[in-house]
């Protein structure tokens, strides 16, 4: 029979090399074109769970973690094929195609780059068969693939303009047995779904942009500099689990405005601020899924709550005054 190492120290270790190359070539004064081929590493870690017992018919395992061979329930086929006390490092091929360039004396500045990243053995989130709990996994394959622009614009002596764009694809390539994470209502059964190919990955959105601009104005009769700030950053929708397997949700796209009022003197500064200035409200993030929150029955009938689904949401409208002073 199966014998849980509860005793067996666990570790890894490893070594090798990361190659990378690059070349670029200058078509004028102005523009630069270049490509580059390079490695990545991640180191694998523990994932801070204690082993599993040996399952006995009848009885639960609690919370904690299954290794490769053990069984976790009564049926042939409730065997762990994956080991959940650990995950390894992953690596990737990253592939850039770029350019950097200036218009107008320096006065206009536009850098831009298309990319695609080749992972393997990519660490991503999933849960333990017993209890559910959140644990970092080694899927078999993946990629991200996008472009990204940024660019600079001294319109005046006053004014000055800058933005960025950035559209990014990041999906399995392969399978991914047992990878999602979720339970059977009523109740909190754990239930494992596969990840399929070319299902999108979760915490990221796949188009993001900003501007900011920065006006200083002329003429007001200070003894300081008076400057006007305008940012404005916006990102498309973003997925809580992989392909919004096992109720996963979708967080909606979001745009948040920030706006500032700086006089300075050189040596004291102060400050008007506004963030979120059109009071946007938005999620940033999420704690489970709506199927965590049940209505259960306790042993006399009556409802029990079960209420552990939520979202983080992000800061309404705050105005503000700062003021800074430096000391010789």
């Amino acid at each position: 029979s199966y014998t849980t190492p509860r005793d067996t120290i666990t570790g890894q270790s490893d070594n090798g090399t990361l190659l990378k190359f690059n070349t670029s070539y200058k078509f004028t004064d102005d523009l630069l074109g270049y490509f580059t081929v390079s490695e990545g590493y991640r180191i694998g870690n523990s994932n801070g769970i204690g082993f599993c017992a040996d399952y006995v018919p009848g009885t639960g395992q609690a919370a904690c973690a299954l290794v490769p061979g053990q069984q976790f329930g009564p049926n042939p086929g409730d065997v762990s094929t994956r080991d959940e006390t650990e995950y390894g490092p992953d690596k990737t091929k990253n592939y850039e195609l770029g350019f950097k360039s200036e218009f107008a004396d320096g006065r206009v500045t536009l850098n831009g780059a298309i990319y695609y990243i080749e992972w393997t053995d990519p660490q991503l989130s999933s849960a333990t068969i017993n209890a559910s709990i959140p644990i970092t996994v080694n899927a078999d394959g993946a990629e991200s693939k996008g472009i990204e622009l940024n660019g600079n614009w001294i319109v005046s002596d006053e004014l000055t303009v800058r933005g960025s764009y950035s559209h990014t694809e990041a999906s399995l390539t392969a399978p991914a047995p047992g990878l999602v994470g979720t339970i059977s209502t009523p109740g909190f059964g754990s239930v494992l779904l596969d990840g399929r190919d070319g299902d999108r990955l979760p915490g990221s959105p796949e188009d993001q942009f900003s501007f900011f601009g920065s006006y200083t104005i002329p003429n007001t009769g200070l003894d300081g500099e008076l400057v006007a700030n305008f940012g404005y950053a916006w990102q498309g929708d973003v997925l809580t689990r992989t392909g919004n397997l096992g109720d996963g949700i979708t967080l909606d796209s979001f745009g948040v405005a920030n706006a500032s009022l700086v006089y300075d003197t050189g040596k004291w500064q102060a400050s008007l601020f506004v963030n979120n200035l059109f009071d946007e409200y938005y999620e940033t993030g999420v704690r489970g899924t709506p199927l965590y929150n049940q209505v259960l029955t306790d042993d006399a009938g009556g409802p029990v709550y079960q209420r552990t689904f939520y979202t983080y949401v992000g800061a309404p409208r705050v105005l503000g005054i700062r003021m800074n002073y430096t000391f010789e």
